[in-house]
């Protein structure tokens, strides 16, 4: 397996751990993975508002929960702000 096919398997996992029965995520869960995922990084993700508008940010067909395509916008995004963060030092 390459390092990209490794990458795309684990970002699978980690959605799968996190998602219930539904296969979506829910406000909990997705701060449990957030909270599991990113610790300390995640800062305010702890305080329910921040949670609710980064919930409302992800939910784009308005369903109610995140499915994978909405979480992996959420990946990539998170992505591309590292590399750009990480590239002007």
């Amino acid at each position: 397996m390459t390092q990209l096919q490794g990458a795309m398997m684990a970002l699978i996992g980690v959605f799968h751990e996190h998602a219930g029965k539904d296969q979506a995520l829910n406000k909990a869960e997705l701060k449990g993975l957030l909270e599991a995922e990113f610790g300390g990084a995640s800062g305010n993700a702890k305080d329910k508002n921040v949670i609710d508008e980064i919930f409302k940010g992800l939910d784009q067909d308005g369903s109610g929960s995140v499915n994978f395509t909405e979480f992996v916008t959420m990946v990539a995004a998170l992505t591309a702000a590292t590399h750009e963060m990480l590239s002007q030092q």
